[in-house]
């Protein structure tokens, strides 16, 4: 048989396996302690079947990191069954002075998508709260149409450090446990297309990075433009977080050439 028919068929069982039964993604950051509190919202597609979903959560340097989920304990895997069609909320929060961050993975026995949200107390403005959600990167094939690998796969996402207005945040998961290290080139350009910073990240597997960006990279300050992530959205979960002057944040979405 022709290796394109056999890589076909191969592909074909991978996709059909992704389509009808397990998921599994990632929350590019979580936060809590410090004013932060993380709530993830999952909810099971199948209106047939019920899914049993797994949380793991994981420090910067990869390791398991103990988060505080309300009404259970603490723990760095967390368990929960979603009823046929359901859903179900699991919050992280405790009362410590300082704020503790990482993120996690998902994995299900079924079809089951979510998002986490942050709830942030913003200083100095007692008693408001921000909110910004976190999108579930999902791992694995993306499609059913034979998925050839991209030579050059890249995320995307805006960036505003304007003087005095914004700011912007990101974080970055490598969720890929199959290789112990992956190298990430980003790229920070200004609305021109005009190259004001890169780097190569290196990152182990399962590790986390978030930063301030204009903090890392001091020619991104009073500019605006485009962030390009050399990697593919299977194997790097990406978030940005844009603050303004008052404090209150809101969420960038990556997208995906």
């Amino acid at each position: 048989m022709p290796k394109f028919v056999l890589y076909f068929l191969a592909l074909s069982v991978l996709c059909a396996g992704g389509a009808s039964g397990q998921s599994q993604g990632a929350f590019g950051q979580v936060a809590f302690g410090g004013s932060w509190r993380t709530t993830f919202t999952l909810l099971n597609l199948s209106s047939t079947d019920v899914a049993i979903v797994t949380l793991s959560f994981f420090g910067d340097n990869g390791s398991p990191l103990d988060v505080p989920v309300e009404g259970f304990g603490v723990t760095s895997v967390y368990a929960l069954t979603l009823p046929a069609g359901g859903a179900q909320n699991v919050s992280l929060s405790n009362a410590d002075s300082a704020t503790t961050q990482g993120w996690a993975s998902m994995s299900s026995t079924g079809r089951v998508r979510g998002q986490g949200a942050f709830a942030f107390l913003v200083p100095n403005k007692a008693g408001v709260i921000s909110n910004a959600v976190v999108p579930l990167a999902l791992a694995g094939l993306a499609g059913c149409v034979v998925p050839f690998p991209q030579s050059d796969p890249v995320i995307l996402m805006p960036f505003d450090n304007t003087n005095g207005e914004f700011v912007t945040s990101v974080a970055f998961a490598n969720m890929n446990a199959k290789i112990p290290a992956q190298s990430f080139v980003l790229e920070f350009n200004d609305q021109s297309n005009n190259q004001l910073a890169t780097e190569t990240l290196n990152m182990a597997t399962m590790t986390h990075l978030a930063f301030v960006t204009p903090a890392r990279y001091p020619a991104l300050k009073g500019k605006k433009g485009i962030i390009r992530i050399h990697a593919s959205a299977s194997e790097l979960a990406a978030l940005g977080l844009l603050s303004n002057a008052a404090g209150v944040i809101t969420t960038i979405f990556p997208v995906s050439e």
